[in-house]
């Protein structure tokens, strides 16, 4: 009889700085599925962003519809984000996180101490799923955030400086590249005083804007908390807006935007909505979950339920808005 369940691990080997720690990982894999049919799983090695894509859809469309496929993203946010769009759209599909990466920021978004449970492949291979939102952006699709503006030239920055050196060690300086990529932002005028068209729900919110952000979860760059209202299985979208402003202004509340205590300062706006749509005359900087590109105009609609993931048992979402200056009856206490 064959198999009801396959499982999919797409490894991105650039998240794992030392050989013997990919090693290890690999033989934790064959001992989950030691007895089983060879083809019951399968490792994919990613060789460069997007080549997972293709990989999936093709395993995916090569097995039964009737059996479920566990698609195992091994790395960071950036190989979760290929896996999304590899296995979106098919129902016999189930995404995960393995968190070998420099942010894991979806994995935070079940409590900060979630990471070793997921890290756990034998009680992953077999942990529940649930209906997740995700995020529709143009032709892409994102579980995490969508930033406009300062965060997006940071992250456009920042992959140069890391995918363009095959030298490993320069990982180990990752939030320093992405620090001194914010302050070479930071500095650019006509960026962060950019004129922006934008509809949200039908409501018209145009302005100039230094920053955009468009969350699906709360955590964001491996340690902040920039949208703590923002639950992944609520149908909405959290849109924070930041207003133009001085540089010196933007270095000085930052970190408050960082932290999640944005509402202490005049420039923030916090809202939520279904869809917006975002177009500007000078091109759009956007980083999409950790992936960045320029286009002229996006629209972002969230899709609620769209993807099923798979969660350590006992792992729920947890609720970051006591990190918030203000809760708003959210919950924080």
């Amino acid at each position: 009889m064959e198999p009801d369940m396959r499982h999919f691990f797409v490894v991105n080997p650039h998240s794992f700085r030392k050989s013997n720690y990919l090693k290890k990982l690999l033989l934790d894999i064959d001992n989950c599925f030691s007895g089983k049919r060879g083809t019951d799983y399968k490792t994919y090695m990613s060789r460069y962003p997007r080549d997972a894509i293709a990989a999936i859809h093709r395993y995916i469309t090569a097995q039964p519809q009737s059996e479920t496929v566990r698609v195992y993203a091994v790395g960071g946010d950036g190989i979760l984000f290929d896996c999304l769009n590899g296995m979106i759209g098919f129902k016999n599909a189930e995404l995960t996180s393995v968190p070998y990466g420099s942010a894991n920021d979806y994995t935070r978004a079940f409590g900060e101490d979630s990471k070793s449970a997921f890290l756990d492949i034998k009680g992953l291979s077999c942990a529940p799923s649930r209906l997740v939102d995700v995020i529709h952006c143009g032709t892409n699709y994102a579980l995490i955030e969508v930033n406009i503006g300062l965060v997006g030239k940071t992250v456009i920055y920042a992959n140069k400086i890391l995918r363009g050196s095959s030298a490993k060690w320069v990982r180990r300086f990752t939030p320093s590249v992405y620090t001194l990529c914010g302050v070479r932002t930071v500095l650019d005028l006509e960026l962060i005083s950019q004129y922006y068209t934008v509809n949200m729900d039908g409501a018209d919110i145009s302005g100039n804007y230094a920053n955009i952000h468009v969350a699906n979860i709360s955590c964001d760059g491996g340690e902040f908390v920039p949208s703590p209202y923002a639950m992944p299985n609520d149908g909405m979208l959290d849109v924070i807006t930041m207003r133009s402003t001085n540089r010196v202004n933007i270095m000085r509340v930052i970190g408050d935007r960082n932290k999640g205590t944005f509402e202490k300062h005049g420039n923030f706006n916090y809202s939520r909505c279904r869809a917006i749509n975002v177009e500007s005359e000078l091109p759009l900087c956007i980083q999409i979950d950790g992936e960045s590109l320029y286009t002229k105009e996006i629209k972002l609609e969230i899709v609620p339920d769209g993807v099923k993931f798979f969660a350590p048992e006992g792992k729920e979402f947890a609720d970051y808005s006591y990190r918030a200056y203000k809760a708003k009856g959210r919950g924080a206490s």
